[in-house]
């Protein structure tokens, strides 16, 4: 059973001496009785189309009479939206309801879209207690009778809302054995309550505010839970709280004497207490309370959970080994000045401007450092898969001596200075850490040292270094081609034949079987790349790097091999010039796959995700209703097209292979489209239930295992070059051979108009 059933459950009590309730709105044909909030005031508000204006406290609580009215009003939507039969408010089927309720709040009071969590928590708190109310009055003590099947006049005269059919389930689900098992569990816990507030509804909220209008200040919690179970004599309101009281007064003290230090949710409460503080929750504080906005107002610093606990285990090591010492009569001072190793004093600091405090007149003089860098990737050592991938982007010294230093430490034998400018796996371990830096997202701006087999000067690679590729090998030389995986490509900026020697001979063309419109690049590719030059195009934005097509580009294309990233990107830009020609450049917006596909392995996924997903959030930031987002994605293993609508928050899914999407691109689109809904606030189309529609579209199906590649750039060629192309693409059934070899066609005549002969 569910934690919100057992949490209904256990504010049950003992048969015979039942919890006072709010019975008396039940009561409505007794003449001087509570009846059921309406709430008139709101009402007419709301029909004069404004709003109640509700002030929140910087605790996050609502405030004033308005804030009164709040609450009342939640509980009002919570008896007319939420069904008394529902067993768990987390339910995905209350969805719809709770939006609902959220319209309903932000519709009679000015509440902030930072509240609406708070806000449904306490409409979820409300309807369990109006049903926990329900059932004391009219079903507990007639579960088995006939009669409870049928609403009481009382029900149907005060909550024309609650059906015949509602009653009936939910009756039913209290006729259960996992109720009743659930009930006595909320009996037992019940009794072990000792600590009942002696307030009524809201009552730290109230108690806060007063304190806070008196003093100018907020109190901490532990008075206002102290407060609250005092009873107007002033003596507490039981024994036990007595003693906790005691407890509280005392560490109070302490803290004012300075021998007690509260950190975080280790405060005076929760040891007076002596339980620890659930993340869900902040005893001595009203539900509308966050823990973080609690600590921002109270100005308490949080440390971190796991450096508090180090810190406390240490002092548990430190007492043990003072009790040890003591027990077997050794001076602990003595024994840790004997066991103090022995240290130079070299630096005055860790900074990298340090200097040595005595220079040794026989050392050598620093050598000074290189002038000369030169533009480099600097790859990283794939313990788990084999191989190296890019991990960062620089400018490499390639002139260092060994006796180099880097923060006042010698290079060593190997290895080079480098500077970081753009990390691309901002969270790997640096393969030569610092003292002030661990992480490569760390080290940018400064100086490290990098070993120089992984440093790969930029001059005979690409300058675009679009995305994470692998370095070459400098020991596979000779070693025959690995055959690829069927409907895999790497993404890569440029080809790893670029770094070639005398024993790595590139592939020829077979030029009898090139079609005739794509010889004419595979002629100048076989005559003026095979040495590692490369064509340079233009990328889509101006603002991008320029596209590096090398050697392999080519040859893959032409002899319709899987292709590259780079490639795509090719096409992408000829795409863009067709629609700029036409006046269609502000229909379609394009996303790099660089951007968006999971290229990078052993990084956190989660972050990796969120980078990737603020990469498509500031392509269609500014993005104009009605343009559509084409996106290139490769999973690691197969090339698909996904088609983003950002204003009608939908998302069509063209896989040449016809699967579905997988958790990766679902995650990433979920997570960057939630985020930029935030940021452009309504004028989004609202779906019932209010997430995204990912949909698998109808398109062609590819029948070899390279052809994904091709297919994509066939799909956006039909999408952005006809005038109602996502309706001619999910009714084309196939792709013919002359339909893909007109694409290969366009991608050759735009690269050759680039080439300088």
């Amino acid at each position: 059973m569910s934690k919100d059933q057992q949490e209904e459950v256990s504010t049950q009590t003992q048969v015979g001496k039942p919890r006072r309730t709010n019975s008396s709105r039940f009561n409505a044909d007794e003449e001087g009785k509570r009846r059921a909030t309406l709430l008139k005031r709101v009402h007419v508000v709301r029909t004069r189309g404004e709003r109640i204006q509700v002030s929140f406290d910087a605790k996050g609580q609502p405030i004033g009479k308005e804030g009164d009215e709040l609450q009342s009003w939640i509980e009002v939507l919570a008896r007319e939206h939420i069904p008394i039969w529902i067993a768990d408010f987390r339910s995905a089927d209350l969805e719809p309801r709770k939006e609902q309720v959220w319209l309903e709040v932000v519709t009679s009071f000015t509440v902030d879209e930072s509240h609406k969590k708070q806000v449904l928590k306490s409409c979820g708190e409300s309807a369990k207690c109006f049903r926990y109310d329900l059932y004391q009055a009219f079903v507990r003590d007639h579960i088995d009778d006939e009669s409870v099947w049928q609403r009481p006049a009382k029900v149907v005269n005060n909550y024309p809302t609650i059906s015949q059919e509602d009653w009936e389930r939910f009756i039913t689900y209290r006729r259960t054995g996992d109720f009743k098992r659930l009930s006595d569990q909320g009996i037992e816990r019940r009794k072990k309550s000792k600590y009942g507030s002696t307030t009524g509804r809201n009552g730290y909220r109230k108690r806060d505010q007063e304190i806070f209008e008196k003093t100018g200040s907020y109190a901490d919690r532990h008075v206002i839970w102290r407060d609250t179970r005092i009873k107007p004599d002033g003596e507490y309101k039981n024994p036990s709280i007595k003693i906790i009281g005691d407890q509280i007064d005392e560490l109070t003290q302490q803290d004012t004497q300075g021998s007690f230090e509260s950190v975080g949710t280790e405060d005076i409460l929760t040891k007076s207490l002596g339980n620890p503080e659930h993340s869900g929750r902040l005893r001595g504080q009203s539900k509308f309370v966050k823990q973080a906005q609690y600590y921002n107002a109270m100005h308490v610093p949080r440390e971190n959970p796991e450096v508090f606990f180090m810190k406390r285990q240490l002092a548990a090591l430190e007492r043990t080994v003072q009790e040890l010492c003591a027990k077997h009569g050794i001076n602990c001072e003595t024994m840790a000045e004997e066991a103090a190793p022995e240290t130079i004093d070299q630096h005055n600091s860790f900074k990298a401007s340090c200097t040595l405090n005595e220079k040794d007149a026989d050392a050598p003089d620093p050598q000074p450092m290189p002038n000369e860098s030169k533009e480099c990737q600097l790859f990283l050592t794939d313990f788990i898969n084999g191989g190296e991938v890019l991990g960062a982007l620089g400018r490499a010294y390639m002139d260092c001596v060994p006796t180099d230093t880097v923060h006042g430490i010698p290079l060593g034998a190997g290895n080079v200075r480098v500077t970081i400018s753009v990390p691309k796996l901002k969270r790997a371990l640096l393969p030569i850490p610092t003292n002030e830096a661990t992480y490569i997202e760390e080290a940018v701006g400064g100086f490290v040292a990098w070993p120089k087999k992984l440093v790969v000067i930029q001059s005979s690679l690409s300058q675009a270094s679009r995305g994470p590729s692998q370095a070459p090998d400098p020991e596979a030389k000779g070693k025959k081609r690995i055959k690829k995986r069927a409907g895999r490509k790497k993404l890569q900026s440029q080809p790893e034949v670029q770094q070639q020697t005398a024993e790595e001979v590139p592939p020829t063309f077979d030029f009898d079987a090139i079609p005739i419109e794509l010889r004419p690049l595979a002629y100048y590719a076989q005559s003026s790349l095979s040495d590692g030059s490369q064509i340079s195009c233009p990328p889509q934005q101006s603002d991008e790097m320029p596209i590096y097509i090398g050697y392999e580009d080519v040859y893959d294309f032409i002899t319709f091999k899987e292709i590259s990233a780079s490639s795509i990107m090719v096409y992408i830009s000829y795409l863009s010039d067709c629609c700029a020609r036409a006046g269609l450049d502000q229909r379609f917006v394009f996303i790099s796959p660089f951007l968006v596909s999971p290229v990078q392995q052993n990084v956190d996924r989660v972050a990796y995700i969120r980078e990737r997903a603020d990469n498509i959030i500031r392509i269609i930031t500014n993005i104009l209703r009605g343009r559509l987002v084409l996106m290139p994605y490769n999973s690691g293993q197969h090339w698909i097209l996904a088609v983003i609508n950002p204003w009608d928050d939908s998302v069509l899914y063209f896989n040449p292979l016809g699967n579905d999407p997988g958790e990766d691109f679902q995650q990433l689109i979920m997570l960057a489209l939630n985020d930029w809904k935030l940021l452009v606030g309504r004028g989004i189309t609202k779906r019932r239930n209010c997430k995204t529609l990912i949909q698998t579209a109808r398109c062609p199906i590819q029948q070899g295992n390279v052809q994904c590649s091709y297919f994509v750039l066939g799909f956006m060629r039909e999408i952005t070059l006809n005038v109602d192309g996502l309706a001619l693409l999910q009714n084309k059934t196939s792709y013919n051979e002359a339909d893909l070899n007109l694409v290969r066609q366009e991608w050759t005549t735009y690269v050759m108009s680039f080439i300088q002969y």
